[in-house]
């Protein structure tokens, strides 16, 4: 679970944004602002060097280029950082409300310029571009048609132009080239801007998803692990804590009839008991593992057999439980081999099966069986108690219990790919039978 959670992070963190898009847009804009800076230079440098102009005119052409340049800066600096700002999610205002008016005001200075000197005619380009994107799209194409008529037909009215000339196809094929040039870049701009703003939103929509299905994966891992717990705590620390309030009902009325060696062999099995829940506790909080795999498989059954015994004769009802190995090998040689999980899934289902067997069955006799071959693993309880309806253990069984013991056996049997069966019917007693396949599990 832990590593699907930092899978799960890992990718989260990889969501991002049309990076594509973003360096295309970001390279655009720095381009606009270039192109309008190199041709408002190279517009002054006409403007200076163009005689027919006099001094005060090169220096009002020279100022009003720099004022352009200046408004220019202004409004570029003041959209740049209300991006900034937006993209780290610090409220801002928008700026964007007062383009028409700075729009306005660089395309009447443009003008003036354009009137002191032809050199600024260039400007339009850039202009267009702002244009385009700041205006809805139809007032925009009509003021680009505007702007491209008026940088074709201004030059050949300006007064005192040593450049005005009579109107010839190169003077309208560059202008109407250029303006549909920035049209065709203006509205591929828009499409990227667009798609940007696509992927971000999905982006942000993939993160939200990714966040909640990781807090699901997280209630659901939490959900698994209480009920892994629930388990655990059934099958050892409870059925512990039950046989010890059993012996001690036996060993009060033991006393009560004055059976004080009994009594001292029952209070000699409750130390007995208390000591290894104890033991189990210590080592379940410490790495949720059974101390009484600290031995191997067999060794650990033929106790549990011993000690189920030797509680029900101490409350009473004497009960025989015998442990058989069946195999072509030793009975040793193979069970210690066997993978943890699976002797540790042998041993609850062992001690679940005899508890409830002490609990429901009243039996004389419970014969635990463990086959182990070339392909599986089998363990077999049979006791010849009452029996009882298998069916009945979804809603109750017998006595009033729930069933959650076998609900909590087959999870275990299921967890290492085995099955568990029961059979039994009134009065015939009770067989529970667990597979579990052997199989390559590196």
């Amino acid at each position: 679970m832990a590593k699907n959670f930092r899978a799960q992070d890992a990718s989260a963190a990889q969501i991002s944004p049309s990076t594509t898009g973003q360096s295309a847009l970001q390279t655009l804009r720095v381009s606009l602002h270039v192109m309008f800076a190199l041709l408002l230079c190279t517009g002054m440098v006409i403007a200076v060097r163009e005689d027919s102009l006099s001094t005060f005119a090169k220096v009002g052409a020279v100022h009003g280029a720099l004022t352009l340049g200046v408004i220019y800066m202004l409004g570029t600096v003041l959209e740049n950082r209300y991006t900034c700002k937006v993209s780290r999610g610090v409220p801002a205002k928008n700026p964007r409300v007062f383009a028409p008016l700075w729009l306005c005001v660089v395309v009447i200075l443009w003008a003036v310029l354009m009137y002191m000197s032809a050199g600024f005619t260039w400007l339009v380009f850039p202009i267009m571009f702002l244009v385009l994107y700041l205006l809805p799209v139809f007032p925009a194409l009509l003021a680009v048609a505007l702007l491209t008529a008026f940088s074709i037909l201004f030059p050949l009215y300006r007064p005192n132009s040593a450049l005005a000339t009579e109107l010839n196809p190169g003077m309208v094929i560059g202008p109407v080239m250029g303006a549909l040039l920035s049209v065709i870049i203006s509205f591929t701009y828009s499409a990227l801007h667009k798609d940007a703003q696509h992927h971000a939103r999905v982006a942000e929509q993939l993160r939200a998803v990714q966040a909640e299905l990781i807090q699901k994966e997280h209630e659901a891992g939490r959900t698994e692990e209480r009920e892994r717990l629930a388990r655990e705590i059934h099958d050892t620390l409870a059925q512990g804590l039950s046989s010890i309030v059993l012996m001690s009902r036996a060993s009060a009325q033991a006393l009560a009839h004055g059976k004080v060696d009994e009594t001292a062999r029952s209070l000699e099995l409750i130390e007995t008991s208390a000591s290894e829940n104890l033991a189990e506790a210590r080592r379940f909080i410490h790495d949720l593992s059974s101390p009484a795999l600290d031995s191997a498989l067999v060794p650990a059954l033929r106790r549990l057999c011993a000690d189920t015994q030797a509680q029900e004769t101490a409350k009473g009802t004497p009960l025989t439980c015998l442990l058989r190995i069946d195999g072509t090998d030793g009975e040793h040689s193979r069970a210690e081999h066997l993978p943890d999980q699976i002797q540790e899934a042998l041993l609850r289902v062992a001690q679940g099966a005899l508890a409830n067997v002490a609990a429901h069955a009243s039996a004389r006799t419970a014969a635990v069986t463990v086959g182990l071959w070339q392909d599986a693993v089998t363990l077999d309880i049979f006791d010849d108690g009452v029996g009882f309806i298998p069916d009945a253990t979804r809603s109750a069984s017998p006595g009033g219990h729930t069933g959650y013991g076998l609900t909590s056996l087959r999870a275990r049997v299921d967890a290492v790919g085995g099955t568990l069966s029961v059979e039994s019917a009134p009065g015939n007693g009770t067989v529970l039978s667990a597979h579990i396949p052997l199989v390559d599990r590196s």
